[in-house]
């Protein structure tokens, strides 16, 4: 038994290496024919150095790649890929427009006007170009082209940028997966792990990492979390519990919890809230207090100011709810839906500038589930099952934006849980339950 994993060992390694050596020469075949002609002008010379030299070269290669394949990759492999992706999309510019869709013919003329490209740039992984549409080109033209664009490339996936006038755009195609590790979440230090504004405001969490490989910043707006069983809602709900804890130690955050799964969720942190219900009866009464409080802070801001900066005496209230389909649809009690219904409504659409915030979860997105889905100002969709529900929750352009949720993996061939879109596709922070425990 030892003698036949020796042999498949050995088998393997051979396999690796000669797999290798026939990409290599393959790839690069003018210089291979080129080393080949050294080497034999050296042999006719009768001088051997060449051939030393040679094979030397590519047997350091092929050890660096073989025993640190991570380091050979960062500083050989990634920029000679970089720099022949970069070199094909500038030869194959005009071929990739006009296959894509987005070239223009002019008749009786042989010629073809393509979009003009500027600034073809590779940009923390991912490559980027910024577009000049042709007389009568949309940003939407170019959206419709994004899957084109991205098979064309051979990228993982496409973005399509508009600019701030929505005349042009920018197209950033991603090869690599920057997103397919899980990573914990750290606890912040106190008076540290959110965004304060100009004015002092918290405006912003920190709730996870952008394929970009930088921070992914939640604003602190109502949102809907939107995404099937498995998907990764509670790294959505502990990262931005986790990253306004200092907030909530400091008395600047008030966090209210609804659980209808008898409390399995927000138990792990209930030093947190100020306030948690388990049952429909008592999720109802706390919402109808929330209002109760969002009328008497308006009427007290009345004439003062037209956005409330969050104190100690009055703070941001920040409403959880788990599954918020289970208390507006699911409950049998008809009375309690209404009221559930009447409440986050209120709180929803008059909420913002008083700083009453609800954060909601759900698996089911349609419209006579969440009536009240069209007053979330923010939603983020994680893995859903179709474009129909991508679009329910990001609008009817998101697909072609690049916000692909229905394409997330899922079981049994990879799972990818709290990956997601907002305007980016992002990760959201794993949290182990020693983390959350010791936030509180």
């Amino acid at each position: 038994m030892p003698a036949i994993k020796v042999l498949r060992w050995c088998g393997l390694e051979v396999w690796w290496w000669v797999s290798r050596l026939v990409r290599l020469l393959l790839r690069y075949w003018l210089w291979s024919l080129l080393a080949v002609i050294i080497v034999c002008v050296g042999e006719i010379q009768q001088n051997r150095w060449p051939l030393i030299v040679i094979v030397t070269y590519l047997a350091l290669l092929g050890v660096w790649a073989r025993v640190w394949p991570v380091s050979f990759d960062r500083h050989v492999a990634l920029p000679s890929f970089r720099r022949r992706t970069k070199r094909w999309v500038r030869k194959s510019w005009g071929p990739v427009m006009d296959a894509c869709g987005l070239a223009r013919r002019t008749p009786g003329e042989e010629t073809v006007a393509v979009p003009s490209r500027r600034r073809l740039r590779w940009i923390d992984g991912q490559l980027s170009v910024d577009l000049l549409l042709l007389i009568g080109q949309t940003v939407e033209d170019v959206e419709h082209a994004a899957d084109r664009l991205r098979t064309a490339v051979g990228a993982r996936r496409v973005r399509i940028i508009p600019d701030d006038t929505y005349t042009t755009c920018r197209i950033v195609w991603s090869f690599g997966d920057p997103l397919g590790e899980p990573f914990l979440a750290t606890i912040p230090d106190y008076g540290h792990g959110a965004d304060y504004g100009s004015g002092g405001e918290l405006v912003a969490v920190p709730v996870g990492r952008t394929e970009d490989s930088t921070t992914w910043w939640l604003p602190l707006i109502s949102t809907l979390v939107a995404g099937c069983t498995g998907a990764g809602k509670a790294s959505v709900m502990w990262s931005t519990i986790l990253a306004l804890a200092p907030a909530v130690r400091s008395g600047l955050v008030e966090l209210h919890g609804i659980d209808l799964k008898g409390g399995m969720e927000l138990t792990m942190g209930r030093r947190l809230f100020t306030r948690t219900a388990t049952t429909p009866v008592e999720a109802v009464q706390l919402l109808e207090d929330a209002v109760q409080r969002l009328e008497e802070r308006t009427h007290a801001l009345a004439g003062r100011v037209r956005d409330h900066r969050p104190t100690i005496a009055e703070p941001l209230v920040l409403i959880v709810v788990d599954e918020l389909a289970s208390l507006v649809a699911y409950s049998a009690d008809r009375d309690l839906v209404k009221r559930a219904e009447a409440a986050l409504s209120r709180l929803l659409s008059a909420g913002r500038a008083p700083k009453f915030l609800v954060l909601a979860f759900l698996q089911d997105p349609r419209k006579e589930i969440v009536k009240m889905r069209h007053l979330f100002p923010q939603s983020l969709g994680l893995r859903l099952r179709d474009r129909e529900e991508v679009a329910m929750v990001l609008g009817d352009g998101a697909v072609q934006a690049g916000a692909t949720c229905h394409k997330i993996p899922h079981l049994p061939t990879r799972h990818e849980p709290g990956s997601g879109h907002r305007g980016q596709h992002a990760r959201l922070t794993q949290l182990a339950p020693s983390a959350v425990a010791a936030s509180g």
